[in-house]
């Protein structure tokens, strides 16, 4: 058993896939970064997972960009939109957002905050009516009545 010697594992699409992916134990990442340094072949293939690999697009500026919904108002822009106490700029904004793009997520939740809003009790509404009625000179920016 001494002095005997195995040979190395060969290194599979799934195991490229998985470096790229920062997915494999040092160890294991030790040996496929030394066999790329050595295989121009085996660099040839990992640049062929790469460029073939199914999340190829999510890291993307794009991508991260959708993903992350940079671009989406908050829940609470979405409320105060249906409040129509938001800054004009904004509220186009916002419109612009959920009926032109169509954001299918933001679309959602104002759906969602609809709903509730229907759903709420006369006298939720009542109540609700006469708070912001009695603070809706505190929302507007220039401080006006």
């Amino acid at each position: 058993m001494e002095g005997e010697h195995h040979a190395p594992t060969a290194i599979d699409s799934d195991t490229l896939r998985a470096y790229l992916a920062d997915a494999l134990p040092a160890e294991e990442l030790a040996r496929v970064e030394k066999a790329l340094r050595d295989s121009s072949e085996l660099r040839d293939r990992l640049e062929a997972v790469r460029q073939n690999r199914e999340d190829a697009g999510l890291h993307t500026l794009g991508a991260i960009w959708r993903r992350s919904r940079l671009t989406c108002p908050s829940r609470q822009q979405l409320g105060t939109l249906l409040l129509d106490a938001l800054d004009p700029d904004l509220a186009e904004y916002l419109l612009f957002h959920i009926e032109v793009v169509e954001c299918p997520y933001c679309q959602a939740n104002l759906a969602d905050l609809k709903g509730k809003a229907e759903a709420a009790t006369p006298a939720a509404k009542s109540r609700h009516a006469r708070i912001l009625n009695s603070s809706r000179h505190l929302l507007r920016e220039d401080g006006k009545s």
